[in-house]
């Protein structure tokens, strides 16, 4: 991680080796070949931006600041490991596609969370929905336009990025919850799914679209 950090995400696996301070032949000797050092890369990758997200799988208060929490990680994140996060797109593209699709798997790791969160709490409110289509496009929106973001430097300041994603997910979200009779004020306290469950036809009433 250290090496792409200085060296960019062109860092090749002899400048990778030599950070260690090892050639790159005793480097290979703990992996089955450069597909597979990239692949630790992205495990690891992945297993960091996780660890940023942590808060995330366990909410607390509103919707708009659950959703700001985990965004604004997820940006920082990449705004910090762009080297990190450009190697790993980079060695997604190899030509004799033996290199594993990191970025590809980091979504599939973040997607796979989310989508188990939202089940949860889908079901605390009776909407009766796949909630992967959801949290995948959610992920694919934050990583994908963030990136596009890091290839234009100085278009948008980074907190005015974080704020209209937090409002497109919302929409998202929202679109979701009342498409299943469910009305939620996005700044209202998010109780626990329990409780949710416990007051489910309380979100049902229409006129909370209206408060």
């Amino acid at each position: 991680m250290s090496a792409i950090a200085e060296h960019g995400p062109q860092a090749s696996t002899e400048q990778i080796a030599a950070h260690v301070g090892v050639t790159r032949t005793k480097l290979y000797r703990h992996f089955a070949g450069a597909a597979d050092l990239q692949s630790a890369i992205a495990q690891r990758a992945a297993e960091m931006l996780n660890t940023e997200l942590a808060p995330l799988w366990t909410p607390h208060g509103s919707m708009a600041q659950i959703i700001e929490a985990g965004v604004g990680a997820h940006v920082r994140f990449l705004v910090e490991h762009r080297n990190l996060y450009r190697y790993l797109a980079r060695c997604s593209l190899g030509d004799d596609g033996s290199a594993p699709d990191a970025i590809a798997d980091i979504r599939q790791t973040i997607g796979t969370q989310l989508n188990a969160l939202f089940t949860v709490y889908l079901n605390a409110f009776g909407v009766d929905t796949d909630p992967q289509p959801l949290a995948f496009a959610i992920v694919g929106l934050v990583e994908s336009t963030t990136g596009r973001w890091l290839d234009q430097p100085g278009s948008t300041a980074q907190d005015r990025l974080v704020a209209d994603l937090v409002r497109w997910i919302w929409l998202l979200v929202e679109d979701t919850l009342r498409a299943g009779g469910v009305y939620l004020d996005s700044a209202e306290p998010l109780p626990t799914p329990d409780v949710i469950a416990a007051q489910v036809e309380s979100y049902r009433d229409p006129e909370r679209a209206r408060v």
